[in-house]
């Protein structure tokens, strides 16, 4: 870390807990309203866009349902490897399934989550999937391994503070190739979690921070690597983007690259080959994509979603894809019938950036492979 965010375990949480909501009444509330904070109440479940079910940008393909699913399995986050098999981690339920290219669908490893508690982000690196486990009790609390090539046993590789940290998304290091990154929604952080069990802040910073008077206070959340080498973070709360500067595999001071009221409720996130960004922001169901220039546009809109949480590039070579994961938690706890939980995809005419510095690799292991 450098001099700037070079701060204890021990001081990043005394300043948490000044004047914050505590992560348990965060879980909480969570469950109570029904989605991931900081959403404006009546927003919860399918919409339609002002222009109509569908809209898309410029280039876009109708929005396709790979893969449906049945509550309590919702899924909130994905990770894709090299032959283009989906892995979904499923919030509540704390499963993760894997749907195969022709849309099959099995059960790979289920961690436990405790009361009230959510799996969230997922990440392959060097053959196993990693899992951000913002756990109802502190046993099951932290980052998880499930080592796909053995008897994909998860194990806890390292807690986080329990009172303190709301772990959301997880991504490879861009500059290590034996650690991750975690976003604290609740702290206002980016960890830094070893594949050997070692956990630091990696950065913190007042722009990762929820709105501490939101009723559902959620920070940092969707994180992804830009082709500048630098680690993209979205706040949900605020409706920003934050980038996050990496030299020498230290982070510098974040800077926010856009704000809009279009991005309150951003969630996961994705970046293409040509820097855009992809946000699936679940407070308006829309996946919206933010150019080079910061222009805000919308991909789809409407129909086909059902609180988007996550979205995520094919890896094979040609492919356009993006794809989507309809979380679907706020119309699930309102009216499990009505809840359409789903993988869906979109042809979005660009190809992801998919980073392998450092011998890291990417969030798929290799390099995109031939069609």
């Amino acid at each position: 870390m450098t001099d700037d965010t070079n701060t204890t375990v021990e001081s990043i949480i005394d300043a948490r807990s000044r004047g914050r909501p505590s992560r348990r009444s965060v879980l909480g509330s969570v469950a109570a309203m029904g989605a991931l904070a900081g959403v404006p109440t009546g927003v919860f479940g399918r919409q339609e866009d002002a222009d109509g079910p569908g809209t898309t940008a410029e280039g876009g393909d109708d929005l396709e349902i790979v893969a449906n699913f049945e509550p309590p399995s919702l899924p909130e986050n994905i990770a894709i490897d090299s032959a283009g098999t989906v892995y979904l981690s499923t919030g509540p339920a704390g499963e993760i399934r894997a749907v195969d290219p022709d849309g099959g669908q099995s059960s790979v490893a289920t961690i436990e989550t405790g009361e009230e508690g959510l799996l969230l982000g997922i990440a392959l690196l060097n053959g196993s999937l990693y899992a951000a486990n913002a756990a109802g009790d502190e046993a099951f609390h932290g980052a998880w391994r499930v080592d796909l090539d053995g008897d994909a046993e998860p194990e806890r590789i390292a807690a986080l503070p329990f009172d303190e940290t709301v772990p959301n998304d997880i991504i490879p290091d861009p500059g290590a190739s034996d650690a991750l990154l975690v976003s604290d929604h609740l702290g206002g952080a980016i960890w830094r979690v070893t594949t050997d069990s070692q956990a630091e802040p990696w950065v913190s910073d007042p722009s990762l921070e929820p709105d501490a008077d939101a009723a559902n206070p959620v920070g940092a959340d969707g994180l992804a690597v830009h082709p500048d080498g630098d680690v993209y973070v979205d706040n949900l709360d605020a409706g920003s983007i934050i980038r996050v500067p990496v030299e020498d595999g230290n982070a510098g001071r974040p800077e926010e690259v856009v704000r809009d009221e279009g991005l309150v409720g951003a969630d996961g996130l994705a970046i293409d080959e040509d820097g855009a960004v992809y946000v699936a922001v679940n407070a308006r169901n829309e996946i919206v994509r933010v150019t080079p220039d910061h222009d805000l546009e919308t991909v789809v809109a409407g129909e086909g979603l059902d609180f988007p949480a996550d979205v995520h590039f094919g890896t094979t070579e040609e492919t356009t894809t993006l794809y989507i994961a309809n979380f679907a938690y706020g119309t699930f706890l309102e009216d499990e019938d009505a809840a359409a939980p789903s993988l869906a995809s979109i042809d979005v005419g660009a190809r992801g950036y998919f980073p392998d510095a450092n011998g890291a690799g990417d969030a798929n292991e290799t390099e995109p492979a031939a069609e």
